[in-house]
């Protein structure tokens, strides 16, 4: 008899899961394809306004300080 059992995938410790971190990495792309980074293009980036509302100030420091480091 055949019988179901969902598969446990694993899960990958390089998928980054930390909304700010995501938000932040996705600010720096938005940046350097040359478009000004809004609420217009996070939410084309799959962001909600709810995210958006709660993560974006510390999204917006922690893309500032990567763009400083990077560019030092």
């Amino acid at each position: 008899m055949i019988t179901y059992q969902p598969a446990e995938l694993p899960t990958p410790s390089n998928i980054e899961i930390d909304p700010v971190k995501l938000m932040a990495d996705a600010m720096l792309v938005i940046q350097g394809g040359g478009r000004t980074v809004d609420r217009d293009a996070l939410s084309l980036e799959g962001f909600s306004a709810a995210e958006i509302d709660k993560h974006g100030v510390e999204a917006r420091d922690l893309a500032n300080a990567l763009s400083q480091r990077r560019a030092a």
